[in-house]
């Protein structure tokens, strides 16, 4: 991420040195913004534009931070109507520099420890993907070998389990996580198709949104659902090229018009939530 701002930059540093190691840090660009994630789990990012703070919080600690912070701090996505739960956007008068940001950061940090397991606590710490050395050529094939088999053990599961009974909060989003996590690696699937597995199909708009937002980002491969063309929907700066770079390493092959080939579909059809 060459030529940050110095706020973005100076984000970077404060998480840097206050994640511990071992806990798998990992650093990306995506919808206009630089994340950091953390045993493989979004917790907070920056926009390079609006620069405000996005913090994952947790929905049970929500209402308690705007309390304590009355001013300057708001629900995610409160400004155009379609809250995400458990998110909360801080202005950057209230988290420039180290001591203004260390609450936020605590914050995050406390509730991603309730989200990992004692597996990816283990994970070591990943570079900047700028820094980081490509793969030897062993380690990608094992990796798609193992994705390749989680992705067919789980369109090949059996009974569908029950969506929970509203799409428009959290319960929802859990399940559109999960159906974007078992899409194979190299395969990609539509929004439309994502909101049926996820025993929804009319909320295509809505996975849409929540991939627009950077909420499926943390630990889930939002690179791999694209719109019902097969093209990357997102703009070239916001996220559009990242999307493309990252599925044409997994052997994603893009024809002219910018669709996906069609071998590239994904072709589960049965929902994984009914």
């Amino acid at each position: 991420m060459a030529g940050l701002s110095p706020l973005v930059a100076g984000v970077r540093n404060f998480v840097e040195q206050h994640v511990p190691e071992g806990d798998g840090l990992e650093e990306r660009q995506m919808f206009g913004m630089a994340m950091w994630l953390v045993r493989g789990n979004m917790f907070l990012g920056v926009g390079l534009r609006s620069g405000r703070l996005l913090l994952r919080v947790g929905e049970e600690n929500v209402e308690g931070i705007l309390e304590a912070h009355p001013l300057g701090v708001e629900r995610c996505g409160a400004a155009s109507g379609r809250v995400f739960p458990g998110t909360v956007m801080v202005d950057q008068e209230h988290f420039r520099g180290d001591t203004l940001m260390a609450p936020w950061f605590d914050y995050a940090m406390a509730h991603n420890r309730t989200l990992c397991s004692k597996a990816s606590a283990e994970r070591p710490r990943k570079k900047r993907p700028r820094e980081a050395p490509p793969a030897a050529d062993g380690d990608v094939a094992g990796e798609e070998a193992t994705e390749a088999a989680a992705g067919e053990a789980a369109a090949g599961a059996g009974t569908a389990r029950p969506r929970p009974s509203s799409t428009s909060g959290g319960a929802f989003a859990r399940c559109v996580l999960d159906v974007i996590r078992r899409i194979p690696r190299g395969r990609v699937a539509a929004y439309g198709q994502v909101a049926a597995l996820a025993g929804a199909p009319r909320n295509a708009r809505q996975v849409g949104h929540m991939l627009k937002e950077g909420l499926c980002a943390g630990g889930a491969p939002w690179h791999r659902v694209l719109g019902a063309s097969g093209k990357i929907s997102l703009p070239a700066s916001g996220g559009g090229d990242e999307q493309r770079r990252q599925l044409e390493a997994e052997g994603v092959v893009f024809q002219e018009g910018g669709a996906v080939a069609k071998g590239a579909r994904w072709e589960r059809s049965e929902p994984f939530y009914a």
